[in-house]
């Protein structure tokens, strides 16, 4: 898996600078022995999620206290969702990051997903980045937090 694209919402790019040097970002969710199609979306995950951690990142880090919705990742104020589940769930990870930016939890969002043929690959109505950006596009003016989506291929 490798970054192939990015959309950037309200300077995004610029405050994860601030915080994580973008190039060590993508060194944690580049990972070339995974591929969409040949390895399935739990294992995939679950790959990532030990990158993350041996980086120092808390995982399932709760949106409130009194709930189960989580985000993926934190660290640095830095908020991050994986998502390779069905396409509901992107939106979904939009009200939790924009939630958590309210709260002054985190600075930046960011969202990490599958192109759309790498979307394909794990089934109908999956999340994917050409979808997310047109829609986050659609509805800018309402999220107010910097938000950065990445794409994946293989």
């Amino acid at each position: 898996m490798k970054i192939c694209d990015r959309y950037e919402h309200q300077n995004a790019l610029a405050v994860l600078e601030q915080k994580i040097p973008f190039k060590e970002f993508a060194t944690i969710i580049e990972v070339s022995q995974l591929t969409f199609g040949r390895d399935n979306p739990k294992y995939i995950k679950s790959v990532v999620s030990e990158r993350f951690n041996e980086k120092g990142w808390a995982d399932r880090v709760r949106i409130v206290a009194s709930t189960n919705l989580t985000i993926n990742y934190m660290k640095n104020k830095v908020g991050v969702c994986f998502q390779l589940g069905n396409v509901a769930r992107m939106y979904a990870d939009l009200l939790k990051l924009e939630t958590l930016g309210l709260e002054n939890k985190i600075d930046v969002g960011v969202i990490i997903l599958p192109d759309a043929l790498e979307s394909s690959k794990l089934g109908a109505n999956y999340a994917r980045f050409d979808r997310l950006k047109k829609e986050m596009q659609v509805f800018s003016r309402i999220f107010t937090l910097p938000m950065l989506v990445i794409s994946l291929s293989n």
